[in-house]
């Protein structure tokens, strides 16, 4: 019988290994990399480009024409397609990040054959109809003045810029009179430069057959489109640690943005800083949430977070908090990065934060179409399945003494570069 008086018992003992990816190359050398495992025969196919934002010759060119991939080909208008997408339950999206861009279908196996020429045409052959980038500029600008009416937002915008410059790949910041000033050129040029297939691959996962897999990989096997990519200049930005304040009429809350720069996500302190990253911020039971929430109620929400790109990278703490808190929060904030650069984080801290990193990892080998987003966010950033095994190695055998050297080398509140958006 059952004792229901006691809980269930606590294990990491967890299978880890990040096994049945099948791997191979198409005659025009597009890598391949597949997860067919499911038990529904639904199938995910994902284009991933390693270009992204810092490609743009424009700025706003990159979100722009991703997006307007999936608003017409030169056989189908944008009616036509969500249409047939709509009909036979199929969904398509578009990504862009500061790096990489995607384009990915997703629908059910039996109506591959139907959704699949469609798709494939509309990705290698975009209309780019004026009509269409009219509209989308209307609407993107208008979303966009609307986040930018935010103290968060407005913040993380300066941030970025003071830290890398407002020229740089990584700084700069895209205004709502870029989107206006598109034109279809633009979207033609990028697509053609930056949207070839020298440094992409492909994703497959769900549970398909070999047929359908045959008919993908010949049909993309057959395109030959070459990348131009223009050169990315990454300018060195010289850096003072002092307060900048930007003045809002939000007098709900002010927002509060510290960061410094920190190194590219090869660096070999990476994989310790996102650890100690976790213990400062980076979950619902870090430090500064415990303290600054939890029992000083000064802010709903704080958190820490590292950002890590292939030439640099960066890690910033976020809150927002009323004007009247506004000290004693950056007083707290700054308290914690000094504990951390001063005192051994306790072993049972330590656990629980190995456990957290172990049950998300749990969870990214949850299903084909998860270890399928698993195995493209490695792609993506350059890493392998023995990059992503060390990692967890890792995180179970890091010591505090290491941490301690983390936190003395980069939690230095001197080196933070902080920005305070509102009603000031």
């Amino acid at each position: 019988m059952i004792d229901r008086k006691k809980g269930p018992a606590i294990t990491t003992d967890f299978d880890l290994e990040l096994r049945g990816i099948r791997q191979s190359q198409l005659p025009n050398g597009l890598p391949v990399h597949e997860f067919n495992s499911g038990t529904q025969n639904i199938i995910k196919v994902a284009l991933v480009y390693r270009t992204g934002r810092i490609h743009e010759r424009r700025r706003a060119t990159a979100k722009a024409a991703l997006s307007l991939i999936r608003e017409g080909s030169t056989r189908h208008s944008s009616e036509e397609l969500a249409e047939v997408y709509d009909y036979y339950g199929a969904v398509v999206k578009t990504s862009v990040t500061m790096e990489t861009c995607s384009v990915s279908l997703v629908v059910v196996e039996r109506y591959f054959a139907e959704v699949w020429p469609i798709w494939f045409h509309m990705v290698f052959y975009p209309m780019y109809d004026s009509e269409e980038l009219e509209k989308y500029k209307q609407v993107t600008a208008s979303k966009f003045v609307r986040q930018l009416a935010k103290n968060d937002v407005q913040g993380y915008r300066k941030l970025t810029e003071a830290l890398f410059g407002a020229d740089h790949p990584y700084g700069y910041n895209t205004e709502v009179e870029d989107i206006q000033a598109l034109d279809r050129e633009d979207l033609l040029g990028y697509y053609n430069e930056c949207l070839g297939l020298d440094d992409a691959f492909l994703v497959l996962s769900g549970s398909y057959s070999e047929a359908t897999r045959t008919q993908i990989c010949t049909d993309l096997g057959q395109k030959k489109r070459h990348n131009k990519l223009p050169p990315v200049v990454y300018d060195q930005q010289s850096l003072s640690s002092e307060v900048l304040k930007i003045s809002t009429d939000k007098d709900v809350q002010v927002s509060i943005k510290m960061g410094r720069r920190l190194f590219e996500r090869k660096h070999p302190d990476f994989p310790a800083m996102r650890f100690l990253n976790l213990i400062l911020g980076g979950y619902f039971g870090s430090r500064l949430m415990k303290n600054i929430r939890e029992d000083k109620g000064y802010t709903y929400g704080i958190y820490s977070s590292v950002h890590s790109w292939r030439k640099d990278g960066f890690i910033y703490i976020s809150a927002e908090v009323a004007n009247d808190y506004l000290d004693p929060t950056l007083k707290e904030i700054h308290k914690e990065m000094e504990r951390l650069r001063d005192t051994i984080v306790p072993e049972a801290e330590m656990e629980m934060v190995r456990n957290y990193i172990l049950g998300q990892t749990l969870h990214l080998l949850d299903g084909p179409f998860a270890k399928g987003e698993l195995i493209m966010n490695l792609q993506k950033n350059h890493r392998t399945i023995d990059d992503f095994h060390a990692g967890i190695d890792h995180a179970r055998t890091i010591t505090a003494d290491t941490l301690q050297q983390m936190a003395q080398k980069y939690l230095d509140p001197a080196d933070y570069l902080t920005v305070l958006t509102g009603q000031l």
